[in-house]
């Protein structure tokens, strides 16, 4: 059985191949399995879904909080950690957001380029400003752009 840690992982790397085309988390999690014999995490597979089934409201979170870049100029890796950490922080209960900040932090590290590591610290230290002052709900209780809107300019993707 894969650790916390280990199953985050695997979600990133469920995340960061769905980035790539319209296939389905189920569809990879299948073509992982059998191309890898992988042990396929709960947990992975849980957050590889939410994801999915959030990422509309996940990516206005990750643009409203970006400084340095639109959405569609991050890279893949970045985009997957992003996802990852903002899903946990609104979905999953039971895990300190600090947590999810530093894992992703240290997958960008592993797995992205040497600069990418502060850039998603930035983007995560401001969504989670906002997410401990009250601004931001879970299930789209906070509409994104308004929150880059309210930070006089920003957080505007640039």
């Amino acid at each position: 059985m894969l650790n916390r840690r280990e199953s985050r992982q695997q979600a990133f790397e469920f995340i960061f191949e769905r980035s790539f085309g319209a296939d389905s988390v189920d569809s990879i999690i299948m073509c992982a399995q059998a191309a890898r014999d992988a042990e396929i995490s709960p947990y992975a597979q849980q957050v590889a879904e939410g994801v999915s089934a959030h990422q509309e409201e996940i990516d206005g979170y990750i643009s409203a909080y970006s400084r340095a870049r639109h959405i569609r100029r991050m890279s893949r890796v970045v985009l997957a950690a992003l996802r990852l950490a903002i899903y946990e922080i609104l979905y999953v209960d039971d895990l300190e957001p600090r947590i999810s900040i530093n894992e992703a932090i240290e997958l960008v590290k592993k797995f992205g380029e040497k600069d990418e590591a502060g850039f998603v610290n930035g983007v995560l230290g401001g969504f989670m400003k906002a997410y401990t002052a009250g601004e931001i709900k879970p299930s789209g209780g906070s509409n994104p752009e308004a929150a880059s809107s309210a930070k006089d300019g920003e957080g505007e993707a640039q």
